[in-house]
């Protein structure tokens, strides 16, 4: 049997902000240029809460929550929460987007005339991991997460996590391919912003050195957004059924 539990509902400006503290908060387990010492509130101002995530402009920024959040919010009214980052807070942008953006919840399910939060949020993790193109045929919930956290991490950690904020434990992600580029890349700068100092009119000595920087940043970028990680662990989680069992108690319905 086939259950549909993901009903539409909107949002309020507490559920928005919960959701970008959950982003906020996975986010820094794999970003270094996250900072995890904010902690974001409705007092944060645009400023900080774009410094703690590492954010783009203003423009580019209200694009991808549009894309993000499924909204047509026109720049003028982000222009109006956005710009002047220290003066705004998050107060602001929660309330924008709780006033034009709208979410999918859980609508637990009754099993033998009882409500059963965990069957809810177990087909609603099927739907959500169907959408982004896995295959669910043969999913249980005694299949292991590491089946499928690997090739859709970015699902797990976004709207699966989102069915109830902060109660999903943190991503681990381990990749040392793209671990060592980084090192690579960070050593290959230092050399070469070192061999501007020194010798900077002998172009022949830091010409290669910024070739092999360009590089080492190419392979960086490679192995972060084409090769998969060797693992991806959510805490102590280890089957879909631990995983819903976290989840239930937390749904936002």
């Amino acid at each position: 049997m086939e259950l549909h539990t993901l009903v539409e509902s909107k949002l309020t400006a507490r559920d928005v902000l919960d959701i970008l503290r959950d982003q906020h908060r996975h986010q820094c387990q794999h970003d270094p240029e996250a900072d995890p010492d904010i902690d974001l509130t409705f007092d944060t101002t645009v400023a900080d809460w774009r410094y703690a995530c590492d954010l783009v402009g203003w423009r580019q920024l209200a694009m991808a929550l549009n894309d993000y959040w499924d909204t047509k919010i026109p720049l003028r009214q982000w222009k109006a929460v956005l710009v002047s980052p220290k003066k705004r807070t998050l107060q602001d942008v929660c309330e924008l987007l709780a006033a034009n953006a709208s979410t999918e919840v859980v609508s637990v399910p009754t099993i033998l005339g009882r409500p059963c939060g965990p069957a809810g949020v177990f087909f609603a993790v099927r739907e959500l991991l169907a959408r982004d193109g896995a295959d669910v045929s043969n999913l249980r919930p005694s299949t292991p997460l590491a089946d499928y956290a690997i090739r859709h991490a970015s699902k797990i950690a976004g709207p699966i996590s989102e069915l109830a904020p902060g109660a999903l434990p943190p991503i681990k992600i381990e990749h040392p391919l793209y671990d060592q580029s980084s090192c690579l890349f960070i050593v290959c700068l230092i050399a070469f912003m070192g061999s501007l100092a020194i010798v900077k009119w002998q172009p022949f000595l830091w010409i290669p050195l910024m070739i092999v920087t360009a590089m080492a940043w190419a392979w960086g970028w490679y192995t972060a957004r084409v090769m998969y990680p060797d693992s991806i662990t959510f805490g102590e989680l280890r089957t879909f059924r631990e995983l819903c069992v976290t989840l239930a108690p937390d749904i936002r319905t």
